[in-house]
């Protein structure tokens, strides 16, 4: 699970104004009646993602990693199985994911097959199965050719 937080101050209007500059309408969250907090009240808000949906094919993305050369080397191998596909980056907090997105929706299962659900394919762990800061071990194995 991903959790990013992001911090504000409360607004008497039921608005919170985020460090961002953009603002967010308390009923927009909640259908709970805006606190009686003072004006400039520090509001954190933290919004979790669960990481396993970039592997589902919604929306056609199949794999999500923190590290664009793991990305662009996927990329290319699923050319070489003739499965078009687009790279994107993801800002999420502080951090950067890139997204593999399969173009035709008929390739979505056959990516997903290849990239981690098939023993026949590249049999790769997402990036998140390690701790944080440790390269992809699966990836290097595959590689390697290991």
């Amino acid at each position: 699970m991903i959790m990013l937080k992001v911090k504000g101050v409360y607004d008497s209007g039921g608005r919170i104004v985020l460090d961002t500059n953009n603002m967010i309408e308390w009923t927009d969250l909640s259908s709970v009646t805006p606190p009686d907090l003072p004006d400039g009240s520090n509001i954190e808000i933290t919004i979790s993602l669960d990481e396993n949906d970039f592997l589902s094919g919604n929306n056609g993305i199949v794999w999500a990693t923190y590290d664009l050369r793991q990305a662009e080397i996927i990329k290319s191998a699923l050319v070489a199985q003739h499965i078009s596909s687009v790279l994107q980056m993801f800002p999420f907090g502080e951090e950067e994911m890139f997204l593999i997105s399969i173009t035709n929706e008929s390739d979505i299962n056959d990516a997903i097959d290849f990239i981690w659900r098939d023993d026949t394919g590249l049999r790769l762990k997402p990036d998140w199965d390690y701790q944080e800061g440790e390269t992809n071990k699966s990836f290097e194995q595959w590689l390697s050719g290991h």
